[in-house]
């Protein structure tokens, strides 16, 4: 009769078998074990919690995630580029962004700011306890962002949040590496608003917007024809904001001259800084070259949902949703304007034989009154005004060459009012923040200077962040609970396993 063949034991099987035989068999040995696999379990969890994992974007649209776009247009980030982060949290979802921006391109790195580690850079950028502010420096440059209300947004038509902090960061560094920054020059000499010359300087009449074209990698210095006799060839903006006198003869053609070249022109006229009888010829030859003209006078809106309260001369303007200058303005945001002229084109015939084209950026409601009189009271002003849509603001083109070789144009944004964008405070409005700071007016100013100059705006990335969940992040307390899970379901297992094999050996 053959031998049955010996059966192979597994290894499994052999350790499986000592385990019950040399430790199961006694309570102290038991015990060890129990305490073993729960030092095990222990140090695998703390283990794990040094490590600096990700975290996980659980949102539809990746709201925490850096996307492809941002990833692509990084790549060419050359130059050593800083953020400083103050006033966040370490753990925030901004700085996970961060962090994955250092990731993206080496040439970016991050540092968490305060007094104790980095007193010099606080007191240099002029951070405050209670600041929630990320600067971004690259070389002599800097931007600096506040965090509490520069990375999200509103669209005033789906009636959703927008995240937009992945767009500001993105094109807050875009914007330091350019290498050619836009010229701007403001004319002076007029009356008109100055700049600050120098970075945190207050005392100019457009220090807000001064500040936040620097931040937006914009080069801008003051200029008087008078003395400079002709427009730098340096020049790609020649600002001309609000002025209370003409021109004279020499500074007339110094601008009609910068024009036939393809220069670009950002101008602004208020109704209440001139006088009454007051002509200005000279502007007006420059003007004409455009087909275009200021009317005297201020609008009025009577619609209560467009005008202030009580004033009906301040109101937010019919905003424009076809031009990129003013289309997220339109859609995100709201602008207020107060005594604002209506601008008056010269008719089709005379614009084509001026090779001229424009288009509407800001208007008023065909409901508006159009106040003429302006030596009477509110009410005799009104009983003879004029109703009807009024335009305040327009982007005007003009063909000064069709060479194929070498085609010109020469753009104007001109507006009606240029208080929108000056550091003014309307007690009507705010007893505290001036006008350039209400809603998106000092972004009207910025996005047709960045036009004019032909400067990329950036990238648009936004992120609409209504109804979706956040990175997985738990919180303390939600901590506590999930730990207390952790630890508590695998020595219930245990001790469950414990009591069975002790009601198996009483049976035997």
């Amino acid at each position: 009769m053959d031998e049955e063949p010996i059966k192979k034991v597994k290894f499994s099987e052999k350790f499986s078998l000592k385990i019950r035989k040399t430790m199961i068999v006694s309570k102290l040995m038991t015990c060890l074990m129990v305490l073993v696999f729960i030092a095990i379990f222990i140090g695998l969890n703390m283990w794990i919690q040094t490590l600096d994992l990700p975290a996980i974007d659980v949102t539809a649209n990746k709201v925490y995630t850096l996307s492809d776009a941002s990833k692509e247009a990084l790549k060419s980030i050359d130059q050593e580029t800083k953020i400083y982060v103050f006033g966040i949290d370490e753990k925030d979802s901004v700085v996970e962004l961060i962090k994955q921006y250092c990731a993206a391109n080496e040439k970016i790195t991050y540092e968490m700011l305060s007094k104790e580690t980095n007193l010099a850079k606080v007191q240099e950028f002029e951070l405050e306890d209670g600041y929630s502010i990320v600067v971004v420096e690259s070389g002599e440059s800097k931007k600096i962002i506040d965090a509490s209300s520069q990375f999200h947004s509103y669209d005033y038509n789906t009636m959703a949040e927008i995240d937009i902090t992945e767009q500001t960061l993105t094109n807050s560094i875009l914007g330091l590496s350019t290498t050619n920054k836009p010229k701007i020059y403001f004319l002076t000499g007029h009356g008109e608003f100055g700049i600050a010359e120098q970075e945190g300087q207050t005392q100019a009449e457009l220090g807000v917007l001064s500040t936040y074209l620097r931040n937006e990698a914009f080069e801008i210095a003051s200029i008087n024809l008078t003395t400079a006799g002709t427009v730098p060839e340096d020049c790609d903006v020649l600002a001309i904001v609000s002025p209370t006198s003409d021109f004279l003869e020499n500074e007339t053609q110094a601008v009609i001259n910068y024009i036939n070249k393809g220069g670009n022109l950002f101008l602004t006229q208020d109704v209440v800084r001139l006088k009454q009888d007051l002509q200005l010829p000279n502007l007006q030859k420059i003007l004409d070259l455009y087909g275009v003209s200021f009317e005297k006078g201020y609008a009025i809106e009577i619609d209560e949902n467009s005008a202030a309260s009580n004033y009906p001369y301040i109101f937010r303007p019919q905003i424009s949703s076809s031009n990129s200058i003013t289309s997220d303005i339109g859609s995100d945001s709201y602008m207020l304007l107060a005594y604002a002229e209506k601008l008056k084109f010269a008719p089709s015939e005379t614009l084509q034989a001026l090779k001229v084209t424009y288009e509407e950026l800001l208007g008023t409601t065909d409901t508006a009154l159009f106040i003429t009189n302006l030596s009477a009271n509110a009410k005799e002003a009104a009983q003879t005004s004029e109703t009807g849509k009024c335009t305040i603001a327009a982007l005007v083109t003009k063909t000064i060459s069709e060479a194929e070789s070498e085609a010109i144009e020469s753009k104007l944004v001109i507006s009606g009012t240029g208080t929108f964008c000056a550091d003014y405070v309307i007690s009507e409005i705010s007893t505290q923040y001036p006008l350039s700071y209400i809603g998106s007016n000092k972004d009207f100013a910025i996005n047709s200077i960045a036009t004019l100059a032909s400067k990329d705006t950036g990238l648009k990335i936004r992120k609409d962040i209504a109804g979706t969940s956040y990175v997985f992040s738990a919180s303390e307390s939600q901590n506590r609970i999930v730990l207390a899970v952790i630890f508590s379901v695998p020595i219930i297992i245990i001790l469950i396993g414990i009591v069975i094999w002790k009601q198996r050996k009483k049976r035997k």
